[in-house]
């Protein structure tokens, strides 16, 4: 159960498991906590750690945190890269995720939960401890909202990915999406324990794109879209240009996707195959007029059937082509062994400056 507790009983909880985890190694004498100057010093307490040789001290500045969600976890990793004193300093929460532990493993920061585990990294201690049963928090399951079967909340995501640049509020965003505030609120609070939303007082606009396009596409193709292989005599452009031709005599019931769509934003590959997205009333019209052979194998083209309606959101007319938004023309290059993440990173560079925004 979770324990709801002061910023002060947090911080007595830190110190008393600091000290402790320390304590265990055997060349260590002694351990000085104090408070630091918040004016001048980092984090919310100082422990200078005494060895029984005769090496000089060592200096921990510590931040403490209620939770270790993503987005403090930035904000430490973002502070703590900015002072330049000699020593090690350490985030520590009642819980940090694996997925956040894994990063400050990676970025070589350290941290500890209020259980013990841990990662510490100096030039003369080494400590990694993993496993330990949390005794202060329980770990929620949360809703995925970056799975296929999340429609309303991928909705909501897509409508503030297609304007980046746009300032936020729940209300409008409820409005523009015409989704229930109440849901719209629980993504922002999703989106915000990520780190991939930033909130101010005039609202809220996206940010790490990279990082979060990166994320939704693990898990988006987790569950198999209902992709069919079919062959046609065409050359692949003219293919192309048949399946435009189409789409604009079909209330747009064709988009061009992944490697197809990539090659209007940003082209960068060389590609086999096209790629398209067909509403499932239209399939077996479309098959028809571009006289197409399915196959098992050895295709050159690719249909999918779109899930829902999220999927062909935001398409956009490139050269006479309907395409996939570039949101989900990312998602699916990132789904592609070959070559798709090269040209994903071309895509989020032109359309979302690197991914950083």
């Amino acid at each position: 159960m979770k324990q709801n507790l002061a910023e002060a009983q947090y911080q007595q909880l830190a110190k008393e498991q600091f000290c402790k985890t320390i304590n265990e190694i055997p060349f260590v004498s002694d351990i000085e906590v104090m408070k630091v100057d918040p004016q001048k010093e980092f984090g919310d307490f100082r422990a200078i750690v005494h060895f029984t040789d005769q090496e000089q001290p060592m200096h921990f500045w510590v931040e403490v945190k209620s939770n270790g969600e993503k987005r403090f976890v930035n904000s430490f990793m973002h502070t703590a890269s900015q002072y330049k004193n000699e020593g090690c300093y350490v985030l520590m929460a009642p819980y940090i995720s694996e997925e956040s532990s894994e990063v400050m493993r990676n970025k070589k920061y350290s941290y500890m939960d209020l259980s013990g585990n841990c990662y510490i990294l100096t030039k003369r201690i080494i400590i990694h401890v993993s496993g330990q049963v949390n005794k202060y928090i329980e770990k929620r399951e949360r809703k995925n909202y970056l799975s296929k079967s999340s429609g309303a909340a991928s909705a909501i995501m897509r409508t503030m990915l297609d304007e980046p640049e746009q300032m936020w509020k729940v209300k409008s965003l409820a409005q523009k999406t015409e989704r229930a505030i109440g849901t719209v609120s629980n993504v922002k609070n999703f989106l915000l324990t990520k780190d991939w939303i930033e909130d101010c007082s005039q609202g809220f606009k996206v940010k790490n794109i990279k990082e979060w396009l990166h994320a939704w596409a693990k898990d988006y193709h987790k569950k198999d879209a209902r992709s069919y292989e079919f062959y046609s005599l065409d050359a692949i452009s003219d293919l192309e240009q048949k399946i435009a031709e189409w789409s604009l005599s079909h209330d747009d019931g064709a988009a061009l996707g992944g490697f197809s769509a990539a090659a209007r934003y940003a082209p960068t590959v060389r590609y086999k195959k096209a790629e398209v997205y067909v509403e499932q009333q239209f399939l077996s019209e479309f098959v028809r007029d571009l006289d197409l052979q399915q196959v098992d194998s050895g295709g050159n083209v690719v249909i999918t059937i779109p899930h829902d309606e999220t999927p062909c959101m935001f398409c956009r007319k490139i050269n006479d082509s309907l395409v996939t938004s570039p949101v989900q023309t990312v998602i699916d290059l990132l789904g592609n062994a070959g070559r798709g993440e090269e040209a994903a990173e071309a895509i989020i560079s032109k359309e979302y400056q690197g991914g950083k925004q």
